[in-house]
């Protein structure tokens, strides 16, 4: 691709071959778009089968420093029509944001059904198909967007455009507001400057994973702009988000699929995350005490950006110090010695980028919001999506926000297409709701249940809460003693469960148990749904100074094969006494999950889940007793 010039933000579109309408034919120049915006190339029509033509728009345009962004625009050639709206107020605006490492044809296809699960009903052509103009772009600092690009050859040292202009900072900044949201703000802002009858109002955000996390960031907005200059999250420097020639937008809704809201919990957990319900503790501060790597995925995550993106060099941005971060964090304990990582961690969850620091709006400025998050995803667990919105109503009660959770996300979700077309079905029927100004008949919380081994069946459930989804408690118990010590060796059951190693649902032998851990096993008689977070009470007797305690959830089966439901890992405080004992209350990810009669449920306590959980530095071991596993359930099958 020849380099694009830079070029005034406000230049006119220029025709990029024939016009939309003249490729459709006699009877569509009505509906059409007249040409291709900001110079982007006009490729070829689009028939996807059940839809109508569009045309994609292809090219790279400058953001709001001058880094080229790698875009598509999708066309359509008949108008928006939603139920009662007003057609005449324009076209919805539905942008798309890639995941770590994508690019923009992360949701792109030549048909409605789309080339992936996740893709059903959702992708360019479909929306394209009616009446959308669809955005797709490969966020700042990845692929042609000045990253690397093995396909092409491209590569960001080579790319002149991409530090040409004066503050021009073209590497990922890992979805910070002052960048990559503000590159969302300013694309739509051309799109609607450029006469191709966008409604400003009603901009539609939406992306997976890295592209679900930046989704809840822009529905956060409140339709301002953060400054690049800005260097305090609680304080940003704020203006209005306004196109290049000043038209006021605004966000109408956002559909975040397998997000992030808190990164630092995420990468680096500690095992205060909880949704409170059914005997789980309330929530607790994510960032204190520090947490426990989540080694294979930070380290696959991480490896998978030096293949695609452009990291700042060590040192040079302490905004976007990425190299740095990684290694404070992958050093270990003991944390509070290593600025570095403190610093890593203030910077992933802070109000830059984890929506759950974001300041909560009042309710003149509450963007709807419907989030499908991933039961069985070990990268970003239910409790992202729940946490979220607990915090949310607890500050503006009834917050617009609906939640879809099931098997779906990162490996080692399995994501069926059963489920996926569940989901979308259901976003794309709140969604016409929502910029039809009317309130979505969805259930705020719906529920569908894995199937993972055989005999079970997949349930849909659904509530005004997830709290009331699980309608009783199963608990069980045991007070005799067990001790753990901690080691820095990767475990079978840790290997075996390795999301970065392994996909779909993770069975293995039970005979193959670890045998450094406490383990307790309870019978199922008769057949009961989890639903929600098993919570574990026990009591804890700890020597050493630092620890970490990695809880698993197993279904066991009569043929003696397990298949893993939930976990979670706890940091034990650093700085304790020699021996401590303490009563500790927590809560595993949550799940829907069918225990089917003459099953066992297991849980596991251990010191090492390696590599899925980086192993403690600092020696130490724990004599567990008296412990109390309570599961939020319906009965039957």
């Amino acid at each position: 691709m020849t380099s694009i010039k830079r070029a005034l933000p406000l230049l006119a579109a220029l025709s990029c071959g024939a016009t939309a309408a003249a490729q459709f034919g006699a009877g569509s120049a009505a509906e059409a778009a007249t040409t291709c915006p900001l110079s982007l190339a006009a490729g070829a029509t689009q028939n996807p089968a059940g839809g109508h033509p569009f045309v994609i728009c292809s090219g790279r345009v400058r953001s709001f420093d001058g880094t080229p962004i790698d875009v598509d625009v999708s066309l359509p050639t008949v108008k928006y029509s939603d139920g009662d709206s007003d057609d005449s107020l324009g076209r919805p605006l539905i942008a798309f944001m890639n995941g770590w490492g994508g690019g923009k044809g992360d949701w792109e296809s030549t048909t409605l059904i789309g080339n992936n699960a996740d893709q059903y009903h959702w992708n360019n052509a479909w929306f394209a198909s009616q009446g959308f103009v669809v955005l797709n772009y490969t966020v700042r600092g990845f692929h042609r967007s000045c990253g690397k690009d093995s396909a092409s050859n491209y590569l960001y040292s080579n790319d002149p455009t991409c530090s040409d202009t004066t503050g021009e900072k073209s590497w990922t900044h890992l979805a910070d507001r002052r960048w990559e949201t503000h590159d969302f703000q300013y694309l739509a802002g051309l799109l609607v400057d450029s006469k191709l009858g966008i409604n400003p109002r009603q901009v539609v955000a939406t992306g997976g994973s890295y592209g679900g996390g930046q989704s809840w960031d822009l529905a956060l907005s409140q339709d301002q702009v953060v400054a690049s200059t800005s260097t305090d999250p609680a304080h940003p420097s704020l203006t209005p988000w306004t196109s290049p020639k000043g038209v006021h937008l605004h966000v109408a809704a956002a559909l975040p699929m397998y997000p992030w809201t808190d990164l630092e919990d995420a990468l680096v957990s500690n095992g205060r995350a909880s949704d409170g319900f059914h005997g789980a503790p309330k929530d607790g501060t994510h960032g204190a005490p520090y947490g426990v790597e989540k080694q294979s995925y930070t380290a696959g995550l991480y490896g998978d950006g030096q293949a695609s993106a452009q990291y700042a060099s060590p040192g040079t941005d302490p905004s976007a110090d990425l190299s740095n971060w990684f290694a404070g964090i992958s050093a270990g304990e003991p944390y509070s010695a290593n600025p570095t990582a403190v610093t890593a961690a203030q910077q992933v969850g802070g109000a830059f980028r984890s929506p759950f620091a974001m300041p909560v709006p009042a309710k003149a400025h509450q963007v709807p919001v419907f989030v499908v998050q991933g039961f069985t995803d070990p990268l970003f667990n239910g409790l992202q999506a729940l946490d979220m919105i607990n915090h949310l109503n607890a500050v503006q009660p009834n917050y617009p926000v609906w939640a879809f959770l099931g098997d779906v996300g990162h490996s080692y979700a399995d994501n069926p297409a059963s489920v996926w077309q569940k989901a979308h079905n259901a976003s794309n029927a709140w969604l016409s709701a929502v910029l039809d100004s009317r309130t979505p008949s969805a259930p705020r919380f719906t529920a569908v249940s894995a199937a993972c081994v055989s005999g079970q069946s997949s349930h849909v459930f659904t509530g005004s809460s997830f709290g009331q989804l699980a309608t009783s408690t199963s608990t069980f118990t045991k007070a005799a003693s067990q001790s753990t010590t901690s080691s820095n060796s990767a475990t079978v059951e840790g290997a075996k469960t390795d999301p970065i190693a392994n996909s779909g649902c993770r069975t293995m032998a039970a005979s193959q148990s670890d045998t450094n851990e406490a383990s307790y096993a309870f019978p199922v008689t008769s057949p009961e749904v989890l639903i929600g977070g098993a919570v574990v009470k026990v009591t804890a007797a700890i020597t050493g100074s630092s620890g970490e305690i990695a809880a698993r959830l197993w279904d066991v089966d009569s043929s003696g094969n397990q298949t893993l439901v939930a976990r979670t890992v706890y940091r034990l405080e650093e700085g304790t006494s020699p021996v401590t004992t303490a009563t500790l209350l927590f809560e595993l990810w949550p799940n829907a999950w069918q225990f089917q009669s003459g099953h066992q449920v297991k849980l596991e306590l251990t010191q090492d889940d390696s590599p899925v959980w980086r192993p403690d530095n600092e020696s130490s071991s724990i004599t567990f007793s008296n412990l109390t596993l309570s599961l939020p359930v319906r009965s039957g099958s």
